[in-house]
């Protein structure tokens, strides 16, 4: 019996949605797959061929639609269903499937409990795809100008998605479909589904109690790997070129991405890597994952030699229990521990994941992986969550963030007299970011750097969006329709006009020749130069001028140094 999956892909294809073949056009221009000779970005690419839709995986054959250029592949199985035996193990390999698997729609992403609708700027400003939600989501998407080996070796770009560990999917944000950016670059875009919150990231290892479940702690982490794990065997079929992976997220995505550097099984899976505003200092030690796991299984009334139980147990009573257990180990968090504890994470256990990626061990893993690594200017910018944020005082800034700051009339004084031409909301979007997110970006570059095998290239997003008459200001993911050029695709967060055009044309361009070569720089923004010892903080900011600065880290420091609840 087809599947509801294949019913919705036939159903799009009788509704002469998606397209199966070139157009008459791309037909009498090329008679088969491009060359893919590896040109820069903004190159043309000629149309598939019918026959290049339909690509033979490990898995088995799938098939895919055109669109203007652009093969795409969309819910391409890499793993095993990850319910029922397989809730809370390691990543299974997909069983192949017989004739051609038709991928014209998302596939299911990992279950997660949901927000419902939102009131803020932040929903419309970053919409998302609707999805279904189920255990067995270990799917990825392709995008790519042209499928076969025989068609050139393009960069990979691998995409993974942010939503701290908990929360999202490979589509949860519109702008990043791959589409443009494929296009733009002559590149192979892929973004993954995988495990997250406790289906993810519940450390029943701590328990010690059964070995079959040592790595549940780190099973996210595992599914990613086994998606790279496809990438290296499969992503040639695509026209893609295995040896030159990039993988780059946003948010949690970022996170993934720097604790994807500390895991040997990762090791050669990716060549280059982007974290984008999710750079993160250390990993939760089993002192915090160990309760957190008890906590669940007493909401369960499982006993810690019965594990396998929780196999069988329905999906909805898990997720009650993991929701609960998590709202105790936060109320029980001491002062200064709030940031730590983000809930369902990875977990530094010795063996998936050896030592913390700051460490010096955790750092020789990836030391010859080159590096960019940044944030946007305001990050949680308060404006989007109200507007009226914007009528805030100087008086509201120092009641504000009175109780989150050490002696806080200094440093509005410093970032005032650094930034005059902040209002208050904005200033203290700025403090918020160079706190916690812009510290941390700053930290793994130097600490990649201090490692002396590649070189790490620092960013900080100033371009304002012209939306809500620019009060978002730089916010958390105001970056990423710029990046993956998806600004038709999703004009909602940075709109069509020639600003945001230009924008998105500095900003793709400068992730595509990152993936290509390792390094960023290209006509539009000129040389972007890398840290040149583990002390500079050269910076390139992304704004209507893009430019080369070397920023007051002190300032930086001193926010840090004063934050009570780090």
């Amino acid at each position: 019996m087809p599947s509801r999956r294949d019913a919705l892909s036939a159903g799009l294809l009788l509704s002469g949605g998606l397209a199966l073949a070139p157009s008459a056009g791309a037909a009498a221009a090329s008679s088969g797959v491009r060359s893919g000779t590896g040109a820069g970005p903004g190159t043309a690419s000629t149309l598939t061929t019918p026959a290049g839709l339909v690509v033979e995986t490990t898995g088995g054959r799938v098939r895919g639609y055109e669109r203007r250029g652009i093969a795409t592949f969309k819910g391409i199985p890499y793993g095993a269903d990850t319910g029922g035996e397989g809730r809370f193990l390691p990543p299974r390999k997909v069983d192949p499937w017989p004739g051609t698997r038709l991928c014209l729609v998302p596939g299911a992403i990992c279950p997660q409990a949901g927000e419902g609708p939102s009131a803020s700027p932040m929903a419309f400003l970053n919409p998302g795809t609707p999805s279904v939600e189920s255990e067995d989501c270990l799917n990825l998407n392709v995008w790519t100008p042209g499928t076969g080996a025989g068609t050139g070796k393009r960069p990979v770009m691998v995409w993974i998605h942010g939503g701290n560990y908990s929360t999202g999917s490979s589509l949860a944000i519109r702008a990043t479909d791959g589409e443009a950016l494929a296009r733009r670059g002559d590149v192979v875009v892929v973004s993954v589904n995988h495990r997250l919150n406790a289906l993810g990231y519940l450390d029943l290892g701590a328990l010690g109690t059964d070995p079959d479940f040592a790595a549940s702690g780190n099973a996210g982490m595992l599914d990613l790997v086994l998606a790279l794990e496809w990438v290296r065997d499969n992503i040639a079929q695509f026209g893609g070129d295995p040896g030159n992976v990039t993988i780059f997220g946003q948010s949690g995505g970022g996170l993934k991405v720097t604790t994807l550097c500390a895991m040997p099984a990762a090791r050669g899976l990716f060549h280059k890597a982007i974290a984008q505003s999710g750079s993160i200092r250390q990993l939760f030690g089993r002192e915090m994952t160990e309760p957190l796991a008890r906590g669940l299984l007493s909401q369960l009334d499982v006993q810690v030699d019965n594990l396998r139980q929780l196999q069988s147990l329905p999906l909805a009573q898990v997720q009650a229990a993991a929701q609960a257990a998590q709202g105790q180990w936060f109320a029980k968090a001491k002062p200064g521990e709030i940031w730590h504890l983000v809930g369902w994470a990875p977990v530094r256990d010795g063996a998936i994941i050896p030592a913390d990626p700051y460490s010096a061990q955790g750092r020789a893993l990836s030391a010859d992986i080159p590096l960019m690594v940044g944030t946007v200017r305001h990050e949680f910018c308060l404006t989007m969550f109200t507007l009226e944020a914007e009528k805030r005082t100087w008086a509201d800034l120092r009641e504000g963030i009175g109780a989150a700051f050490r002696d806080p009339a200094p440093l509005i004084a410093a970032y005032r007299a650094a930034h005059p031409e902040e209002k208050p909301v904005g200033l203290q979007a700025m403090m918020s970011a160079d706190s916690f997110n812009r510290h941390n970006a700053l930290e793994q570059a130097r600490g990649q750097s201090a490692a002396g095998g590649a070189p790490a290239f620092l960013y900080r997003f100033d371009w304002i969006t012209p939306q809500f008459d620019g009060a978002p200001r730089a916010y958390h993911c105001s970056e990423l329709p710029l990046v993956f050029d998806s600004l038709d695709i999703a004009p909602e967060a940075a709109g069509t006009g020639p600003r945001a055009k230009a924008m998105a044309a500095n900003a793709a361009d400068a992730w595509i020749a990152f993936a290509r070569s390792g390094n960023p720089s290209h006509a539009g923004i000129g040389t972007w130069a890398p840290l040149s010892s583990p002390q500079d903080a050269a910076t390139m900011v992304f704004d209507d001028t893009c430019r080369m600065e070397r920023q007051n880290t002190d300032l930086i420091a001193r926010m840090r140094d004063h934050a009570l609840w780090l």
